[in-house]
């Protein structure tokens, strides 16, 4: 059949699979170019950008994400899986208002404007103390309250021991600043108990300038690399006072046990540790036969002062009446923090006009 008119001859195309420079007379130096993209060299974090932003993420470590969780599950898995403290027993009511110091620094992702640490940034550091004293301290008597179906330590109206996963939980925190903390400066967290009520135990926290006070010893560990652990006497004056320059804010929080949905009064879990000296008539316990829970509201227990520790057989001995007495003295502090519950009534709700309503970011 012959070609229609105005059309292309029928060509047809065969792929050229290889072929000889030579042969088809082109000078033997001639290279041939590919089409397909040149190998590229490896992945690699040498280029500036990259450098720079590896550096910026390890300057701001402690910010990262998931950071957080890390400190606080570090501390928690430390003191209670890992590397459970042992305090001695002759000496552990004396460590019942003993601090635990935790380090840190403000990076620059935790300053402000004017390159100072943000004090919403305090909160998260008190977090990870408090996990630390919590942990260091309440151990023994958190795993007997794990354990209360064998421990029964707590019991229900029919003498049961009670079932429920042990939870602690933050109910309030209040801080005060004095002075301000510079972009990467050091500090110390010294955390403390400082009293208990019928409800909620109450920790102190002090941010103090790294390395300005030293304790006398050490009951735990001395915070070094190599972990030394035990009992270690350390250069400290107990004579000096601190300069108040040193603190730069306190706060105090307070925390409540539960098991299930039953509180639990905090010398249950501070007499399970081991913490508290006998004491005639003895400490609050969970096991009668009424079976209620500690009440709910606040109530400070407004006895007589006990006698001065100055009866105690030597200055080191923590009976039950300079427990007692350090608990008095805490509780002074903590009426006018429970005062504040009271703010919640002062919420207007629709009572009243609102002044504006605005987006924070982008809702």
């Amino acid at each position: 059949m012959g070609a229609l008119p105005n059309s292309s001859p029928d060509y047809i195309s065969t792929p050229l699979l290889c072929w000889d420079p030579k042969a088809l007379g082109y000078p033997a130096q001639t290279q041939i170019i590919s089409n397909e993209h040149p190998e590229r060299p490896p992945y690699t974090f040498t280029g500036p950008s990259r450098v720079l932003a590896a550096l910026f993420i390890l300057a701001n470590i402690k910010n990262v994400p998931f950071a957080w969780h890390f400190r606080v599950f570090n501390a928690i898995l430390r003191h209670c899986l890992f590397s459970k403290p042992n305090i001695p027993s002759p000496i552990a009511s004396s460590t019942l208002f003993l601090p635990v110091i935790t380090t840190s620094h403000s990076p620059f992702m935790e300053c402000d404007y004017n390159l100072h640490k943000s004090n919403s940034t305090y909160f998260s550091d008190l977090d990870v103390t408090r996990s630390h004293l919590v942990c260091a301290l309440l151990e023994p008597g958190i795993e007997a309250l794990k354990n209360n179906r064998r421990e029964r330590l707590v019991l229900d109206k029919e003498g049961k021991p009670v079932a429920g996963r042990w939870s602690i939980m933050l109910g309030g925190v209040m801080s005060t600043f004095k002075r301000e903390i510079g972009m990467y400066q050091g500090y110390e967290m010294w955390s403390r108990v400082l009293c208990w009520d019928r409800k909620w135990l109450y920790v102190i926290t002090h941010f103090v300038k790294k390395g300005t006070v030293r304790p006398s010893a050490y009951i735990l560990t001395d915070g070094t690399w190599f972990g030394r652990r035990g009992y270690k006497e350390v250069h400290g004056k107990k004579s000096v006072e601190v300069d108040e320059k040193a603190i730069f804010a306190s706060a105090i929080s307070k925390y409540v046990v539960k098991l299930g949905r039953l509180t639990i009064h905090p010398e249950v879990s501070l007499a399970a540790s081991g913490l508290l000296p006998s004491r005639p008539g003895g400490w609050a316990t969970m096991t009668g036969p009424s079976g209620e829970s500690t009440p709910e509201t606040l109530d400070v227990e407004k006895e007589e002062t006990p006698e001065s520790s100055s009866s105690s057989s030597s200055p080191d001995e923590w009976d039950w009446r300079r427990i007692d007495a350090q608990n008095a003295k805490g509780l002074k502090f903590v009426e006018h923090f429970a005062a504040l519950d009271g703010l919640h009534d002062e919420f207007s709700g629709s009572q009243t006009p609102a002044l504006g309503k605005y987006r924070d970011f982008l809702w």
